[in-house]
């Protein structure tokens, strides 16, 4: 269980400076979709592998450096904020988002070796 607790708090350092060196690199209007859409492939991607394989997924990758790198409290801070200036936008932007990584995870998976 030890064990455990260190690769989370380990892959979450790695995840928090994976997502900061994003931030840096990227325009601003694309760090969330970057963020969002690549962690969402990866994590659908190594919950296909983890299927295929009969394993589980490991909570380094998991928990770790994805819980860390992706990031749902932003993305619903900044989609309420596009509420208050542009209801339709935000809709569109609200539901783009969540269809992309939806899609984006569907895929990793597939391409995991998962079944869908």
């Amino acid at each position: 269980m030890m064990k455990n607790f260190l690769l989370v708090g380990i892959g979450g350092m790695s995840g928090a400076l994976l997502r900061y060196s994003v931030m840096l690199t990227a325009p601003d209007m694309l760090v969330l979709w970057l963020e969002n859409g690549i962690g969402s492939l990866v994590l659908g991607w190594l919950t296909g592998r983890a299927v295929a394989s009969g394993k589980t997924a490991s909570v380094f990758w998991t928990t770790g450096v994805l819980g860390s790198f992706t990031t749902f409290s932003t993305f619903s801070a900044e989609w309420l904020g596009f509420m208050q200036e542009n209801i339709i936008g935000a809709i569109f932007y609200g539901l783009g988002m969540t269809l992309i990584c939806f899609l984006a995870a569907a895929l990793g998976f597939k391409i995991g070796g998962g079944s869908t």
